[in-house]
């Protein structure tokens, strides 16, 4: 089976001209969730959809599934946790109480506040994920990356032609995710970067999906004016 997993847990503290988390916020009169699901929704071979959330806006969640015409049988509202990969772990946990997950299950897990990720990005996590057990959707950096590590001087240049930004999907087998995160200890589970960092701390490879600007995570007022922009043109 295919599942999907929206890690929406996050308060959006550097959003400063908003008092409610960022996934809420409206961007041409539409939640910025909103935009998401309906992204993994329009997947039919997506099987089903989990979001990941704080509890006490598991409410303001159901009234926007109803008042935007979202399957519900289709789309699953749960409890997040303390950080993304414990939210993405409680989806997962989710999952294994509902469905015997085998070897070959595969789920994406994304931000809920990059919304104008394309179909192409979802088909090929669910084909790099289902060859190789884990991907990550990067894109290659363009500007020159320079190293300075007290923050005032910079130390050295970095060659940007090995460099890439990490954006989500980021896609794995069920089985070796639970099992991989359920090997690391609390001070390793705590350095964890994304989760894709569940993999290679255990040694796996990432295999590479191909990421595009425009999948931008909007995490700060510069991003939300993008953002308004660019729902205009997709």
């Amino acid at each position: 089976m295919i599942f999907a997993g929206i890690v929406a847990g996050g308060s959006g503290t550097r959003m400063k001209s908003s008092a409610i988390p960022k996934q809420f916020i409206r961007v041409l009169d539409k939640p910025i969730i909103i935009y998401t699901i309906e992204k993994f929704v329009q997947q039919s071979h997506i099987d089903l959809i989990y979001i990941g959330i704080k509890p006490e806006w598991h409410k303001v969640m159901d009234s926007l599934l109803e008042e935007y015409s979202i399957d519900t049988q289709r789309v699953k509202v749960i409890d997040g946790g303390s950080d993304r990969n414990s939210t993405v772990m409680n989806i997962v946990n989710a999952i294994k109480s509902q469905f015997a997950v085998k070897k070959g299950d595969i789920i994406l897990t994304h931000d809920a506040v990059r919304p104008f990720l394309t179909d192409r990005m979802i088909e090929e996590n669910i084909i790099a994920a289902l060859k190789y057990s884990a991907c990550g959707t990067y894109v290659k950096c363009v500007d020159t990356i320079i190293s300075a590590p007290d923050g005032e001087v910079v130390e050295s240049t970095l060659d940007r032609s090995t460099l890439y930004r990490a954006q989500t999907p980021q896609s794995f087998d069920i089985t070796l995710l639970d099992k991989y995160y359920s090997e690391l200890d609390d001070e390793q589970r705590a350095g964890l970067t994304d989760t894709c960092s569940i993999f290679t701390a255990n040694g796996e490879k990432i295999h590479i999906v191909e990421g595009d600007a425009i999948n931008i995570k909007i995490t700060t007022d510069s991003d939300l004016i993008i953002a308004k922009l660019l729902a205009t043109r997709v």
